[in-house]
């Protein structure tokens, strides 16, 4: 049976005040809206919940057994209503689910873990594998997820989204790699055997994309799932990578690899930042979006 929670603040103002005009004052309500409401609690407890004494209105045995849940009720709504408009991530438990694509773990998230830990210790995150770009409205709308990072992609007007970054594309390649003396050329580009990155099993990438428009096509040996992985693999042959330059600048501190410019220009990526249009003023979702666009820009910072 559905009811009206407003009944239960009207409960509350009688059994505080003991007096139906005393609570009509309180609530700021006529005096006979307070005694119908009243009896559409006597109806729904199927007991008088308060007997006239009087000029007093005293509480029945039921009405004393329920009072104290009725007030505690009250209170967590109360609460639930603060903290709706209020968060605080010093003492938050809140977790946040974020879609990121697996290329993209190592280039944000150290940064963005650093700060959380700092400002928010208690919080949990939790980076996904990357979301369906055609699931990735109903799993922002549904709060599987709080936040994604993806690049442009189309979306309704029920998304919402900002650039973290603009990236170039650069090529990667073992040192000393001889199609690199000195640079390298397109023809030598499409020629050579590539390693692609992508968290899908089929389907062309972005630069395959951008290649296919302008009539070109290079030769794909080997498709993997982390940059990390295609980066050791052209470690011992003449296979080329294709990455974003931040990716790469990452990769290229840890590994013995070199950058070079790609042969032939294609567009620049744009990496943006998801959410829902439901969630673009709640508190939590609203600073964990400034927390991810702090750490893009951190990430730009030389070191």
């Amino acid at each position: 049976m559905k009811i009206d929670l407003n009944l239960f603040v009207v409960f509350d103002a009688i059994y505080c005040e003991g007096n139906i005009t005393k609570a009509a004052s309180v609530l700021n309500l006529s005096q006979p809206a307070v005694s119908h409401s009243l009896g559409k609690l006597r109806t729904h407890f199927d007991d008088a919940l308060f007997i006239r004494q009087g000029n007093e209105m005293r509480p029945t045995p039921v009405a004393k057994n329920v009072i104290d849940d009725v007030r505690e009720a009250l209170h967590q709504l109360q609460v639930c209503l603060v903290q709706s408009r209020q968060f605080e991530p010093l003492t938050s438990r809140k977790s946040f689910s974020l879609s990121l694509h697996g290329s993209l773990e190592p280039y944000y998230l150290p940064i963005l873990q650093q700060s959380l830990s700092l400002e928010s210790p208690s919080i949990n995150l939790s980076s996904n594998k990357r979301v369906r770009r055609t699931e990735l409205e109903n799993k922002l709308a549904s709060g599987d997820i709080d936040l994604a990072i993806d690049t442009l992609i189309p979306v309704s007007n029920n998304i919402m989204h900002t650039q973290l970054e603009l990236d170039q594309l650069v090529v990667v390649a073992r040192k000393n790699h001889p199609a690199m003396n000195p640079d390298l050329d397109l023809a030598t580009y499409l020629k050579l055997d590539h390693v692609l990155v992508s968290s899908r099993s089929t389907g062309p990438s972005l630069e395959d994309f951008e290649l296919s428009r302008i009539g070109l096509h290079r030769k794909i040996s080997l498709r993997c799932q982390h940059a990390l992985s295609a980066c050791r693999v052209i470690l011992n042959n003449d296979m080329l990578l294709t990455l974003p330059k931040t990716a790469a600048a990452m990769y290229s501190k840890m590994l013995d690899i070199d950058i070079h410019p790609m042969p032939v220009e294609l567009p620049d990526i744009g990496v943006h930042l998801y959410w829902h249009v439901n969630v673009d003023k709640e508190p939590a979702n609203k600073w964990l979006r400034n927390k991810m666009i702090i750490a893009a820009t951190e990430t730009k910072r030389p070191t």
